[in-house]
């Protein structure tokens, strides 16, 4: 097994209960990210350098076990780092699922994780619409983003292939999982954009267990500035939308911050 490894490490909530609905999980945060969205929460992850060692993280994991049924590997994005193998190794070893939240860019270590039975539930997301490649540019901040830190450059048409084939390989691996759109007003998320992705989600997913999220976004934390200023959207309108994808899907959800995650 692997002990000696960087990892570009962005901080642990030692007990959680809101990263995988229905188990007690201890929450690792990765640093690093390939896509910029405007709307994105996290962005202090985003870039950066917070190198640890992998024994520290091991010693994280170790600490919250006798607390946690799970261990959920979030970030930035977790694929991203080479690290995420063997820390799931390492969980595994203690008795813990593994799940992990990604924005799907990284086929290939979602794929060796399913190869090498490291994870237990993927929480993908799907930005927008996945055929129409210059909106899921435009939502994911490539079209406008000119940084030259991001990690791996690729074009819209390459990220929308990449999460269809990270979908791809969680679909037919048999584990649980679950894909999410944050939903900001007047940027992503309306009746038609929800209804493609609702469509698209039913015509290329087999597992019919597969759960579709409908998340309330916080524009006043978001990346880009000028978003701030938007108004939430309502949880009555979230629930209008979640409707409207439960008329392709058997299992919607919503999450607002008022009423937490509820069932449509």
């Amino acid at each position: 097994m692997v002990t000696s490894m960087k990892v570009n490490y962005a901080g642990t909530v030692p007990l959680s209960t809101l990263d995988w609905t229905g188990k007690s999980a201890v929450t690792i945060f990765f640093r690093g990210c390939p896509l910029r969205c405007p709307y994105c929460q996290n962005y202090p992850y985003l870039e950066g350098a917070g190198l640890v060692e992998l024994d520290f993280l091991k010693e994280q994991i170790k600490i919250s076990k006798p607390f946690v049924s799970a261990v959920v590997f979030s970030g930035g994005e977790p694929l991203m780092q080479e690290a995420i193998i063997p820390l799931a190794e390492f969980a595994k070893i203690l008795g813990l699922a593994v799940g992990v939240h990604t924005n799907g860019c990284y086929p290939e270590r979602a794929a060796e994780l399913v190869e090498r039975k490291l994870v237990d539930k993927f929480f993908i997301d799907v930005k927008a619409p996945l055929d129409d490649p210059e909106l899921y540019g435009k939502v994911s901040g490539w079209v406008e983003y000119k940084g030259a830190s991001v990690a791996v450059k690729r074009n819209p048409e390459e990220i929308a292939a990449a999460v269809a084939k990270t979908i791809e390989t969680a679909d037919t691996s048999d584990l649980e999982l679950e894909l999410r759109t944050t939903v900001i007003r007047d940027f992503i998320g309306n009746e038609k954009e929800i209804s493609r992705i609702a469509v698209w989600i039913s015509e290329h997913v087999k597992n019919k267990e597969v759960t579709y999220v409908l998340q309330q976004g916080i524009p006043e934390h978001s990346l880009e500035e000028k978003l701030r200023k938007n108004r939430v959207l309502e949880r009555e309108k979230l629930l209008e939308l979640g409707k409207i994808a439960k008329g392709f899907l058997e299992k919607v959800r919503i999450r607002t911050r008022e009423e937490g995650e509820e069932i449509i």
